[in-house]
């Protein structure tokens, strides 16, 4: 059971870091052109992906407990702490987020563009926002692997 909880955990890592982190960075490429349209069909076909890969986080994350359970980790352990905590950042800013964000995205692009779209796109708050989930990635990667403490 736990080779099986083992294979849906990193399967689920994958599926959802594609689906997030994979279409956030293709998506700053095509947003990077200033292209109006190319822009505005990017982010509306993106947005079922990005949700999907969001609830794949979670997913990622009750395969986890199941499996540091299976195997009769200390829930409480330093490194699962950490980890329960740099994913509540990484959910947190992924729905609090980058998706009002992207949502912006979406609704200044679809018109000619123009300064609206601009300053969307270049918001303060969605370099913040990647950073965060940057960091919050390379945390439960580091944790999960490390297992320290």
């Amino acid at each position: 059971m736990t080779q099986i909880l083992l294979f849906l955990h990193i399967l689920l890592f994958v599926f959802s870091f594609a689906f997030t982190a994979g279409f956030g960075i293709l998506g700053d490429r095509i947003a990077g052109t200033g292209d109006a349209k190319a822009i505005h069909a990017y982010f509306r076909a993106a947005r079922p992906m990005a949700v999907a890969g969001g609830i794949g986080w979670i997913l990622t994350a009750v395969t986890g407990g199941a499996l540091a359970s299976a195997f009769g980790y200390n829930m409480t352990a330093p490194w699962l702490l950490g980890s329960y905590a740099a994913f509540a950042v990484l959910i947190l800013v992924g729905f609090g987020m980058h998706l009002p964000w992207q949502t912006k995205v979406i609704e200044a692009s679809a018109g000619a563009g123009g300064a609206q779209l601009n300053a969307v796109l270049h918001a303060p708050m969605h370099r913040i926002a990647s950073i965060l989930s940057a960091i919050s990635i390379l945390v439960i990667v580091f944790l999960m692997t490390a297992r320290p403490g």
